[in-house]
């Protein structure tokens, strides 16, 4: 939006201090293996926020979900129609979204709604770097078994198998001269 990472991130933490208290934050670091791109991990990683605050006993005193993600195109598609990667972790959250006003609530609690938020990221705002920090946790911890590969971790797969299939198969056939 025209603005530098910095500028951003000074609107964000201004911003920051707007959510009421009793608005929903949650950290916590999950696995999902090797096999999946940084995009899905995170648009998992949101999908599983969002499931354990709406389980979490103070959601009945929040109006909002706040989810906070620095990477744009995942923060972009989260509540939007989406095809490829991920598509139905997408789904799952826009169903998810659409059941957070509908939630178990204190009578003089607003029904509100699950936000996404995109953060800049490596520009040092505090729940941020928390966010990175439990996202560095959960790589190196086990992942549960059996876990699945990404569509484009599975297309990245392909198409690098495919490139080293045909110089091999080249190396074999090509003429020595023309």
């Amino acid at each position: 939006m025209g603005r530098t990472k910095e500028q951003a991130a000074a609107d964000f933490m201004a911003f920051q201090h707007t959510i009421p208290s009793l608005d929903i934050f949650l950290r916590s670091s999950l696995s999902y293996g090797h096999r999946k791109e940084v995009f899905d991990t995170e648009a998992e990683a949101a999908l599983a926020g969002a499931q354990a605050a709406i389980a979490y006993p103070t959601a009945q005193f929040a109006t909002n979900l706040w989810i906070y993600l620095d990477n744009l195109e995942v923060a972009t598609r989260l509540l939007s129609p989406s095809t490829g990667s991920s598509q139905e972790v997408f789904e799952s959250f826009r169903t998810l979204a659409a059941a957070w006003p509908l939630r178990e609530r204190l009578p003089h609690t607003k029904s509100g709604s699950i936000q996404i938020r995109w953060v800049p990221r490596h520009t040092k705002i505090p729940k941020n770097e928390a966010a990175d920090l439990a996202a560095k946790e959960g790589a190196v911890s086990i992942p549960p078994s059996p876990y699945k590969s990404s569509y484009a971790l599975l297309k990245r797969y392909a198409k690098t198998q495919s490139l080293s299939a045909t110089q091999t198969r080249w190396q074999t056939v090509a003429p020595q001269t023309y």
